[in-house]
């Protein structure tokens, strides 16, 4: 019979050492230390152009809608307090706060609810709302600019505008801050 006799040395040593666990939670804080102010930075960011992005659509829907019908179309903009919101409706005085401006059955509105910290503007030729033709989607008279500000307290970080020409074009433009690589206005 043959004895073998085991040796438990540093050949057989499995795991971590105290040390190169520290070393790797330090560097570990010091990437989401840095990482997670970025983050919501990006987030505040990407709620500015998300306002003003489905804004565009909204418009762009309320025009194509009216040469689809061939009957105006409106896109209303309501605020109360910092709660605001837009929709595509019949007529200039639905409150989309308030009422259903659905047409047929079908509601196209943005609201406030989903972009916390973002203020709107609007700024039109005939007040808070402005009017596609049902012949040729035309603006004339009813063109202007929605203002989307991006809000900390009561400093303002930056400003994304979506403009309406009296032809019914829509362009954005970046009024103020670095957001979406959009040009100036």
């Amino acid at each position: 019979m043959r004895i073998t006799f085991v040796r438990f040395g540093k050949g057989l040593q499995r795991g971590f050492t105290l040390l190169e666990l520290l070393v790797t939670l330090v560097i570990l804080s010091i990437v989401l230390g840095a990482g997670v102010p970025l983050m919501l930075d990006m987030a505040k960011s990407m709620r500015l152009q998300g306002a003003a992005q489905d804004t565009y659509a909204l418009l762009q829907y309320a025009r194509s809608d009216a040469l689809r019908t061939s009957e105006p179309r409106f896109v209303v903009w309501d605020e109360s307090g910092s709660d605001w919101c837009a929709a595509v409706a019949v007529d200039d005085d639905c409150d989309c706060l308030t009422e259903d401006c659905s047409i047929n059955g079908v509601l196209r509105q943005i609201n406030s609810a989903d972009y916390p910290g973002v203020s709107v503007d609007a700024a039109f030729l005939s007040g808070e709302h402005t009017r596609f033709d049902g012949m040729r989607g035309l603006a004339k008279g009813n063109n202007g600019t929605v203002s989307y500000q991006l809000m900390d307290g009561a400093t303002v970080e930056g400003e994304v505008r979506v403009v309406v020409s009296p032809l019914g074009r829509l362009r954005y433009c970046t009024a103020s801050g670095d957001f979406g690589n959009y040009p100036a206005c």
